[in-house]
């Protein structure tokens, strides 16, 4: 299989059924306990596993491959996601079992995208093909899935309800790991030698020293937290609170997926020529906060899918940037630790978004969370407008012809 296609069919996989759960899960909680407080508290295991599991599990990427690593962690969520509709059937899905599996969930997803991130520089030098296509490419299937997933998990779940859509998601995993475990890519180089906490220690030396990388990381995190709570639980109870059905969930993220979509094939085809740093700032600051506030606004649900779609459009714009100074900046050794350390710092903060959303929407709503939130956002985007971190975004100046 080629190494490109098959990287980025197996990102869909994983991407899909990450989507199918972010809408069966909530919702399940939702239905079957009426607390946001208790969607918070899921929301925060499976996303502080994740981020805990991407922050350790850098060093065993490098050691023992990328691919080795995905295709067995992606076995490991499909077989903890099927356990939450089995044990469902017959009697046994108390709340700390939930919570337990969604831990379990969280903890094998973190390194398999991170293992499948950092395989990009591997299976563009194995095709032939320059590293922003690969990144491209990766950005689109990620975008994509944010159509299809919320798309097919919202109609299931208003037709059979919320966990058979979890069968799906089980299948989805196990079909990634099978089709990675296919693809042939370089092994990885010789490591140094070094115990794992001097490997550890080398990914978050590389990412920190680096101005750039180091405020990119500090960004996201903040944008991330806020973006997790607003899609895992605002949404919900939004939509909830409105008397509509998880549907309309679906519908809401899929419009902003499917603009994404369309923003991601755009900066694949000419990502290469756009000024990095302007489209990242812009991009950063439209694609977060409008969709966010419109929640807070008393206006048809037409006009908050559209505003969903002009966030997804430029949203979408944001991963072939990102993905090419990450992978400029990274030393070729630490690739690995370097993706790992810094897919886990960006999402950081993002477990505590969960409880604070959820017990702030108790205490006064969904209008004033939704504004706060969007607030923040707009903020922490413009933070690297200038300095030396945002110079770092600019493409570097191309290498000197050699003299005759």
């Amino acid at each position: 299989m080629n190494p490109v296609a098959g990287l980025v069919l197996s990102q869909a996989l994983c991407y899909t059924a990450t989507r199918l759960a972010m809408v069966a899960v909530p919702w399940f909680v939702l239905e079957t306990t009426g607390s946001p407080a208790r969607m918070g508290l899921v929301l925060f295991c499976e996303v502080g596993a994740y981020a805990l599991a991407r922050l350790l599990g850098g060093p065993l990427l490098d050691r023992w491959g990328q691919r080795a690593v995905s295709v067995r962690a992606d076995a490991a969520a499909s077989a903890a996601v099927l356990c939450v509709p089995l044990a469902h059937a017959a009697g046994m899905l108390s709340f700390p079992l939930l919570l337990a599996l969604v831990t379990v969930i969280g903890l094998a997803t973190g390194p398999a995208e991170a293992a499948k991130v950092s395989l990009a520089p591997a299976a563009a030098a194995a095709a032939g093909v320059r590293i922003e296509r690969v990144t491209g490419l990766a950005g689109t299937v990620d975008r994509l899935s944010q159509t299809v997933g919320p798309l097919a998990a919202g109609g299931a779940v208003a037709a059979v309800g919320a966990l058979p859509a979890l069968y799906a998601n089980a299948v989805l995993l196990a079909l990634a790991a099978l089709v990675l475990g296919a693809v042939r890519v370089a092994p990885p180089g010789a490591h140094d030698g070094s115990g794992y906490l001097d490997r550890l220690f080398t990914g978050f030396r590389v990412v920190w020293r680096d101005p750039t990388l180091r405020t990119v990381v500090l960004v996201l995190a903040v944008t991330n937290a806020i973006g997790t709570a607003v899609s895992s639980l605002v949404l919900p109870v939004w939509v909830h609170g409105n008397g509509m059905g998880p549907e309309v969930v679906g519908m809401v993220a899929g419009s902003l997926g499917a603009a994404s979509v369309l923003g991601s094939l755009a900066a694949t085809a000419v990502g290469h020529r756009l000024p990095r740093r302007a489209t990242f700032l812009v991009a950063l600051a439209l694609a977060g906060p409008p969709h966010i506030a419109v929640l807070a606004l008393d206006v048809p649900l037409g006009a908050v899918l559209a505003v969903f779609a002009v966030s997804g459009l430029f949203g979408g714009l944001l991963n072939p940037v990102l993905g090419a100074v990450l992978f400029e900046r990274l030393p070729p050794g630490a690739v690995g630790r370097g993706t790992a350390t810094i897919g886990a710092l960006t999402r950081l903060a993002s477990p505590l978004g969960g409880p604070v959303a959820g017990a702030a929407l108790a205490a006064a709503g969904v209008a004033p969370v939704v504004l706060a939130g969007a607030g923040i956002y707009l903020l922490a985007a413009l933070a690297p407008l200038f300095g030396r971190a945002a110079r770092g975004l600019d493409r570097p100046d191309p290498a000197p012809e050699p003299s005759a």
